[in-house]
């Protein structure tokens, strides 16, 4: 049964739940004088005197910021038996939903909120404050662009005693994000913890992936611990060198050898953003919060201004009133600019091996071939469109808009999949190439046909009730010529793609998950993530016949036992004996009866009955395990 929404909690009207779990309740509200929205944070444990101090800690902290970048606390009281926060209502999205929607930022974009992010952090740790959790996800966007760090729940305040609240070796935050000396001992981390969790959280938004993975396995420490993960630029060779440094130090392992504060960082930061227009950068923000669709444009630095000297004939033209469509369709320069500039066009075809043409990579930029310092040339952007080609050996071809630029020395990169092309030539103008043929100069490239790679594989394992990570206790096999064979007996790169490949994940007491895979030829590394779902066992409840109102973790709604994880009500139980499956595990059941409640705690072990009988005794209501 789902609670009723009260309609206010002190002084502010409660507008919508927003969120809900063991521990309290999050919801929407409207500040009674001010007139705005508010998010109120509800704690409803009890018996844990560490968590309310946390909560009250929380307060305690944001009340002492005053900084555009963090959200503002309005109140804190206690009613009843639960404690309250009000914060400021951002209405967006964070970072984490913009990640997940769109996969990755530009890099003029990314750094646009890493700065915002990075200035909050800075005034939290002017104040001894050390955040301990920082995430995309407490990283919220409101619809015009502002950028706020949210939940200082596990903060710690350097000048604070920390006894009662954190204890000596004890790991607090989030896997991903964490740097090794939070997961030794969360209580004595400082500042340089924070810079990691943020320079993790920006490879994250260049790339799309995160440099760990997001659990406390062995092998993931273990990893975080060495340092050791994909440089930035094997993952998006577009990412600028500035945020590839920023990456590289802030997430090194020794925090002796990170960023002492945030300052470097704002400084370096400010001073690349300098060469763009930020408006443009801010909308861009405010557009990708608001439509799911729309594309980043592509934002080119700011040159100097210099004087361009403009033969006499363009003058007279420009002047004479030529329309931008004869602009940029060519006519002028086809015509009356055909000495002054030269016609260029990529071409790329693929073989059929690749994967479909919608998901295939290809860009291309242009450079001027000075042999000194290679600046960017002023061309339209490269824009491809692909059409299918039925060749023996070649399925796609993709071509670029035609490009007018001036006639010269050029280099090209292009990037096609998983390879970079440096190509080097010179430009002629369109009057040379009249008297020689077409107008029009192509470079072309053939993506050679994929050799099938060597395939690494790596497992994680899940519980699918509880989602805690059983990836040590879990084993995979891989199915070879008729037999199951333990993937880790397999002797390195004794797996080869392009072809299928059939895996198996088994746990005690979980049923198999098989997977059944066609690895395309390029693809050289395949990550298994199974969801195991807990072998069933029976709940058996015998009661007198009555109103009941019960719950498991919490919830009416129970996942059944099977592979199906069907759901099912048992908000209707209405006495005598009734039998339920559920995955085997631990379960906290709450009966209500009247005015009478009753807890206890039980496990459901796999192929066994649980029984438990109520009974009414003296107007109390009784709870037996039989």
């Amino acid at each position: 049964m789902v609670a009723k929404l009260p309609e206010t909690i002190g002084k502010y009207k409660i507008l919508s739940l927003v969120a809900q779990g063991g521990m309290g309740a999050v919801y929407k509200a409207m500040h009674p004088t001010l007139k705005r929205h508010v998010i109120i944070k509800k704690l409803t444990i009890r018996g844990n005197t560490a968590i309310t101090e946390r909560f009250k800690r929380e307060a305690l902290i944001l009340l002492d910021f005053n900084d555009p970048n963090i959200v503002h606390l309005f109140d804190y009281f206690k009613e009843g038996n639960s404690h309250y926060i009000v914060l400021e209502y951002v209405d967006g999205m964070s970072l984490d939903v913009l990640l997940k929607k769109r996969r990755y930022l530009s890099g003029p974009l990314s750094l646009y909120i890493f700065l915002e992010a990075c200035k909050a952090l800075k005034c939290a740790h002017e104040h001894g404050v050390i955040h301990r959790d920082i995430k995309p996800g407490n990283i919220l966007i409101s619809r015009k662009g502002a950028v706020k760090l949210a939940d200082f729940g596990i903060a710690a305040i350097e000048t604070a005693e920390e006894d009662d609240l954190t204890k000596e070796g004890v790991t607090l935050g989030t896997a991903s994000y964490m740097p090794p000396e939070q997961f030794k001992n969360s209580k004595n981390v400082d500042k340089r913890a924070d810079i990691y969790s943020m320079g993790v959280m920006l490879y994250e938004m260049v790339s799309g992936k995160r440099p760990f993975a997001g659990n406390f396995s062995p092998e993931t420490i273990l990893s975080i611990q060495k340092g050791k993960y994909t440089r930035l630029r094997k993952v998006n060779p577009d990412t600028p060198s500035i945020i590839a440094r920023l990456v590289k130090k802030m997430i090194r392992p020794n925090p002796k050898r990170r960023y002492r504060d945030m300052v470097p960082v704002i400084n370096s930061i400010e001073k690349y953003l300098k060469q763009f227009q930020i408006d443009q950068i801010q909308e861009s923000l405010v557009q990708c919060i608001a439509n799911e669709k729309f594309e980043e444009p592509f934002l080119k630095p700011r040159k100097k201004k210099h004087v361009v000297a403009l033969s006499l004939a363009a003058t007279l033209i420009l002047l004479a009133g030529c329309t931008a469509f004869a602009w940029t369709q060519g006519y002028v320069h086809k015509t009356l600019l055909c000495e002054s500039y030269g016609a260029l066009k990529f071409q790329i075809r693929f073989p059929i091996s690749v994967k479909s043409p919608e998901d295939i990579l290809v860009k291309a930029s242009l450079f001027i071939h000075d042999r000194n310092e290679f600046p960017e040339a002023d061309s339209e952007k490269i824009v491809f469109t692909y059409q299918e080609e039925q060749t023996d050996s070649y399925a796609y071809r993709f071509e670029s808009n035609t490009l007018y630029i001036k006639p010269g020395a050029y280099r090209a990169k292009i990037t096609a999949e998983q390879r970079i092309y440096w190509h080097s030539f010179t430009v002629e103008s369109i009057a040379s190439r009249k008297r020689t043929g077409t107008i029009e100069q192509l470079i072309g490239i053939s993506f050679d046909r994929i050799e099938n790679q060597p395939l690494s594989v790596r497992t994680e394992a899940f519980d699918a009730i509880s989602e805690r990570t059983i990836t040590s206790a879990t084993r995979y096999s891989v199915f070879i010529n008729g037999t199951w064979v333990g993937l880790q007996t397999l002797p390195e790169n004794s797996l080869m793609a392009g072809q299928v490949i059939k895996f198996k994940a088994e746990h005690e007491g979980y049923y198999d998950e098989i997977f059944s895979l066609k690895i395309s030829p390029y693809q050289s590394e395949l990550v298994l993530r199974a969801n195991l779902i807990p072998l069933p066992g029976t709940l058996s409840i015998n009661a007198p016949e009555g109103r009941y109102r019960l719950s498991l973790n919490g919830s009416s709604t129970i996942i059944l036992g099977g592979e199906t994880m069907e759901k099912d009500s048992i908000a209707k139980y209405v006495g005598g004996k009734q039998s339920w499956s559920l995955p085997s595990g631990r379960y906290d059941i709450e009966v209500v009866s009247g005015k009478n409640l009753i807890q206890t705690r039980f496990d459901i072990n796999y192929g066994e009955t649980t029984h438990l009988r109520l009974s009414n005794s003296n107007g109390l209501l009784l709870l037996h395990k039989e």
